[in-house]
């Protein structure tokens, strides 16, 4: 799916650009995934495991932009990448294609902005273009400020899994599951 370029105002007064992930930038979406893993428990993969290569992530970022419903956007600061959202479809069977998943990620000094809310608003809005009825998202234990911007977007919690994250300390957390009607 394509994205028109899209300017915004963040809290701060900068503005970021938001536009599709292009193929041209896997280096950068490689280096991005390594560097927000380590800055937070909150995702599902510690750093060393993303091991994507270069053509891989490549040929995912082309599958994102040719598919007709789904979608990866960034998020540039003063031309630095700051984060990406992803749409992503939760089946093609007749019975799940009214639901989709919607994923927000951004480095942690651009956090506090609103830039993952705008992010996840542009993606509610295409997903409904889509024709999706149903956004679905999970948020880890204790990431209490992501859960309360999806709260405030309408999402519901519907579920939780107890120890979904194991950290190499042995510790964990769980998981909510979270939807909203489109």
């Amino acid at each position: 799916m394509i994205y028109a370029e899209t300017e915004i105002k963040l809290k701060n007064g900068c503005t970021a650009v938001v536009r599709n992930a292009r193929p041209e930038n896997a280096k950068q979406m490689i280096e991005y995934l390594r560097t927000v893993s380590g800055e937070s428990p909150f995702f599902l993969r510690e750093p060393d495991e993303v091991n994507f290569t270069v053509e891989k992530e490549r040929a995912i970022l082309q599958n994102k932009a040719e598919s007709p419903n789904e979608i990866m956007l960034t998020a540039y600061v003063n031309g630095k990448l700051a984060g990406n959202c992803s749409l992503a479809s939760q089946g093609d069977k007749r019975r799940t294609k009214h639901r989709c998943c919607v994923s927000v990620a951004l480095y942690e000094k651009y956090c506090n902005l609103g830039l993952g809310r705008i992010l996840l608003s542009t993606l509610l809005e295409l997903a409904k273009q889509c024709g999706y009825t149903q956004a679905e998202l999970g948020v880890i234990e204790g990431n209490e400020r992501a859960k309360h911007v999806y709260e405030s977007l309408g999402f519901k919690e519907y579920g939780f899994l107890p120890n979904s994250l194991r950290y190499s300390d042995g510790t964990a957390r769980g998981e909510y599951f979270m939807v909203k009607e489109l």
